[in-house]
């Protein structure tokens, strides 16, 4: 008798270099799958449990490959049984055969009630050892899927495919693990409804964890992102000089030192998202054209992201001088000079500033002697603008990176910023709490986070 299993559980099983351990891995979101192209390398079964809030949810199991199909299915061809006794013949005869240890292996989860996901590449011909391996799959009688995969979009021999598996399987779906995003991996869970009918609660309590856990992930990220922010945009570095000829040399250890915790502080955020979206073993490689390979103070950066001239101008107008972009430089009301006054101040105007520009440095006499040179707290309006399209880029990046895909190679997300594709009055607040956050006392601390953090998820929503 077929044994019920407490969850779903599904076996994947398909040929080396087919997309058998890339579905799986895309599927449980678990990067600690075995994905490479040599045959034999999975020889015993492993079992991937998806847990959310302590709860296995769902189970898939990598199986090893066929060893002898064409055999196997001349022998049970001869039985003239079906279903589950003809599976516990297959083991009580094969079981202690050498050469069929991958065979009776790959059956094991079928025994435990197991469906089974059967995995192709459609870029190849199809082979009588693949009608074997169909055939004995559809003798056995599991609930059973069939899984096109693409890795290439290459479709040569997908009508070939698709009718060899109308004579075998209960479904037929195509899906891309390389690319496949979370709605996409939804609708492969919400299939496997169909191939086992009883499974119907358990799969639609899986989608509904899975679907909690999605937006739980993108709340704690935007948490993330605005502690971030807030770190950055509150931030000041201090470094002191006795005398005037050590000015020029604390200044840029201030500004260096300014710019390293905000850059170690952005890396510890990206570690942060990689964790939530369960990226902890593979090394995330970002495009080459990728704007995040670039140095956060570089000149780049601040060309490609931010608001344009344009839409800075608009947002900040009617917000005041105190929104107004300043280089200034002051101890005891005077000047030292350090920078060239830049320009108008924000109330309308038309200022424009990169990377280079961002530093606010202020001079201030000590008590006992020597000058104290601060930089920050940062007021220039596209600083926050372009820390935050940052972190969207890579939170895009990290959401939408399908597990299976070790190749490096980064989603089709091509628009370099999110922020200047957003609407000019989420812009607008965007401006405003951050400058309020920027002056905020810690009485007004925590309500002008909480509607930053508003503006940040409508931002990911729009």
């Amino acid at each position: 008798m077929q044994a019920t299993p407490s969850h779903p559980l599904i076996a994947v099983i398909g040929h080396p270099n087919e997309g058998k351990s890339s579905v799986l891995s895309t599927l449980t979101e678990d990067d600690t799958v075995v994905v490479n192209d040599y045959p034999g390398e999975t020889t015993h079964c492993q079992y991937f449990p998806v847990v959310i809030g302590g709860e296995t949810i769902l189970e898939l199991v990598d199986t090893p490959g066929f060893q002898n199909p064409q055999n196997i299915l001349q022998w049970m061809q001869q039985q003239g049984s079906t279903d589950d006794a003809l599976l516990a013949a297959f083991l009580a005869e094969f079981a202690n055969q050498a050469g069929y240890e991958h065979d009776c292996e790959l059956m094991q989860p079928l025994v435990k009630g197991a469906a089974l996901i059967y995995v192709v590449d459609c870029s190849r011909p199809l082979l009588p050892v693949d009608e074997a391996e169909m055939e004995i799959l559809r003798l056995i009688n599991k609930p059973r899927m069939a899984i096109i995969n693409f890795k290439d979009d290459d479709r040569d021999y997908f009508e070939d495919w698709t009718q060899a598996f109308r004579r075998h399987f209960n479904v037929i779906r195509e899906f891309n693990a390389h690319k496949a995003r979370f709605q996409e991996r939804i609708a492969l869970l919400e299939t496997l409804k169909a191939i086992q009918q009883s499974w119907e609660p358990a799969i639609n309590r899986a989608i509904d964890a899975f679907n909690d856990d999605w937006q739980n992930r993108r709340e704690d990220a935007v948490l993330a992102i605005t502690e971030y922010l807030t770190y950055a945009l509150r931030l000041s570095v201090g470094r002191t000089f006795s005398d005037e000829s050590k000015r020029r040399e604390a200044e840029a250890k201030a500004v260096a030192d300014y710019q390293q915790k905000i850059a170690q502080y952005e890396q510890k955020l990206f570690k942060r998202i990689r964790h939530l979206y369960h990226h902890t073993v593979f090394d995330l490689e970002l495009a080459d054209h990728s704007v995040l390979r670039e140095d956060l103070f570089s000149e780049t950066t601040w060309d490609v992201l931010g608001l344009t001239k344009k839409q800075l101008t608009i947002a900040a107008t009617g917000m005041g001088a105190g929104l107004g972009v300043t280089l200034d430089m002051a101890t005891g009301g005077l000047s030292h000079g350090l920078f060239a006054a830049a320009g108008a101040l924000f109330a309308g105007g038309s200022a424009y500033f990169k990377g280079a520009e961002l530093t606010r440095v202020k001079l201030k006499a000590l008590p006992l002697g020597g000058t104290k040179i601060v930089v920050g707290p940062n007021q220039n309006p596209q600083f926050p603008v372009v820390l935050l399209d940052r972190a969207l880029l890579y939170l895009n990046e990290i959401a939408n990176h399908a597990h299976g895909n070790r190749s490096g190679d980064s989603p089709d997300l091509t628009d370099q910023s999110v922020l200047r594709h957003v609407d000019s009055s989420l812009q607008k607040q965007l401006l405003k709490y951050a400058h309020k956050i920027t002056k905020s006392g810690y009485g007004e601390l925590e309500e002008n986070q909480q509607k930053l953090n508003q503006v940040i998820a409508s931002v990911i929503g729009s």
